[in-house]
């Protein structure tokens, strides 16, 4: 999912305006609910309980509110997040820094605030961890991020998190919120846009389709975006089919990884040799710095009986031949033991 910008603070409710991550049960018994990273264009409505934006919003050179920072080694610097209660109760609000991932499925998600900090989260430090706003009040929150003295430069990606106890279940089980403002440290160096393809599989567990399979790895030290596809030709190389792999166009932090997948749909009468290819443009800011091919994946189809109906047939021949043969042996038995029986006072003695 990509990631849309704002103009205004982001407001937060049961119902999210941008999503990344499902409902989930946490292992410590708390559902949270989906994160909310920025959006735009909606409008505030009654189910909305929170937002957060930065302290000098339409100061951030990142589009959507976000903090973007030129930091170098050892620099440190300290700016705010306001967090506002929209709704018409006190609410307890946690305060963290997180290290920045790509979600499964694609797009960016904040980390838990259990997992350990590896990136920019660890160099987040919030003044106020846990704070009570008042219904329709406002608090801002100083945070310091402190880069390493040793760190590698291009860009690291982070988050501010705000979670909030919004409610139970039907099960009386709390349900957290949380909204995110993205956070990207770059430090001075070169600029090393990089990535790499995994080798392209092909499942056919679905009858009448090839799901294909294929991971990206941004292994440079800069967010990426892409855009990609598979093509399909037979074996004159004609072109068959162009699928674009999904999720489209989403992030990829430096070190994570995107799945990609697509899925072609073929008639059940297709025959003879295929070959599947992935193509997919690294973008940086929007512009193309490389393009990947993944290997050529053979695939071989045939318009005949499959190898199961064709076993099925043979193995019935096979059980009918040898019900044939068990009723020949049978009948052939039961002839000579005919043959053999004595006539009826054949064993009497002839008395002249």
């Amino acid at each position: 999912m990509k990631i849309a910008s704002i103009a205004r603070a982001v407001s937060v409710g049961l119902r999210t305006i941008a999503l990344l991550g499902f409902v989930a049960l946490l292992t410590d018994g708390l559902v949270a609910a989906p994160v909310a990273l920025a959006d735009a264009t909606a409008a505030p409505n009654p189910t909305q309980l929170f937002g957060v934006h930065p302290v000098e919003e339409g100061s951030t050179t990142l589009p959507g509110g976000h903090f973007n920072f030129a930091l170098l080694p050892g620099q440190r610097i300290t700016d705010g997040i306001v967090v506002e209660n929209l709704s018409n109760r006190a609410l307890t609000f946690h305060v963290y820094g997180a290290d920045l991932i790509t979600a499964t499925g694609g797009g960016l998600a904040p980390a838990q605030p259990t997992a350990t900090k590896r990136a920019v989260g660890a160099w987040i430090t919030v003044s106020t961890p846990t704070v009570v706003v008042a219904a329709h009040a406002q608090f801002t929150d100083q945070f310091t991020l402190i880069v390493p003295a040793i760190v590698s430069p291009g860009q690291h990606l982070g988050a501010v998190v705000v979670s909030a106890d919004v409610g139970a279940t039907s099960q009386d089980t709390p349900i957290e919120a949380r909204a995110a403002l993205i956070t990207v440290v770059s430090v001075p160096g070169t600029a090393h846009p990089s990535a790499v393809l995994s080798a392209l599989t092909g499942s056919t567990a679905v009858a009448g389709q090839v799901g294909f399979g294929i991971k990206l790895s941004n292994n440079g030290n800069l967010l990426i975006t892409y855009a990609g596809s598979i093509d399909i030709v037979n074996a004159d190389g004609h072109d068959v089919a162009r699928l674009p792999v999904t999720p489209a166009n989403a992030y990829v932090v430096p070190a994570g990884q995107a799945p990609l997948a697509a899925v072609w749909r073929h008639p059940a009468s297709l025959s003879g040799t295929y070959r599947a290819q992935a193509t997919v443009s690294i973008l940086v800011n929007g512009v193309s710095v490389a393009t990947l091919h993944s290997q050529s994946l053979a695939m071989q189809f045939s318009s005949g009986p499959s190898i199961a109906l064709v076993v099925g047939i043979g193995l019935g021949a096979l059980v009918l031949l040898a019900i044939a043969i068990l009723a020949v042996g049978q009948a052939q038995r039961r002839r000579r033991l005919k043959s053999r029986t004595p006539v009826a006072g054949a064993r009497k003695r002839l008395v002249w």
